[in-house]
């Protein structure tokens, strides 16, 4: 039986289009995140180091650091939002989409404050000592870290939107 050669081998047509768009979402997403992170390590760089040498370059690179620890921290995001998410969906308290929601804001919202802490801690000083670090050393760099946290988020919404909703245990830094 022909077939075209846009659909890949026999049966796989289908398959490896969701493949082609899946791979599309996750560039689109990086890339999202990329400049999502670097623009506010651009505010982060202003605000801590205003004197720093290639202000620019350094929020660029600080970005980049960001998005590795999302990588890094996303394994661990991944096991702890699956058992939270399967333990609130196995007492069937509450409606799938209001366990995700609840989800999500309990493991990434801490998580990403821990991860804006550490892009704080390398261009603020006081941002290096343990109540620095857990709390944050003042207003402004708390106000930072939550502006991070939002950051993250908002640059969430695209993959929810390709999606469906929120992918809770899939991969999100």
């Amino acid at each position: 039986m022909p077939h075209s050669l846009a659909e890949g081998p026999r049966g796989l047509g289908s398959a490896a289009r969701n493949m082609d768009l899946s791979l599309l979402i996750l560039i689109a997403y990086v890339l999202v995140k990329a400049l999502a992170y670097a623009g506010w390590c651009w505010i982060g760089v202003r605000a801590f180091a205003p004197g720093s040498r290639s202000p620019r370059l350094r929020a660029l690179l600080l970005g980049v650091v960001r998005l590795l620890l999302g990588l890094g921290f996303g394994v661990g995001i991944f096991f702890a939002s699956v058992a939270l998410f399967s333990g609130l969906h196995e007492i069937h308290a509450l409606d799938p989409t209001v366990s995700a929601v609840l989800t999500y804001g309990a493991i990434y919202v801490p998580v990403r404050w821990i991860e804006w802490a550490l892009i704080e801690a390398l261009l603020n000083a006081p941002s290096r000592s343990p109540a620095g670090f857990l709390l944050g050393p003042s207003g402004r760099a708390r106000g930072w870290r939550l502006g991070g946290i939002a950051v993250s988020c908002l640059a969430d919404v695209p993959l929810f939107l390709a999606v469906g909703g929120l992918p809770i245990g899939r991969f999100m830094c």
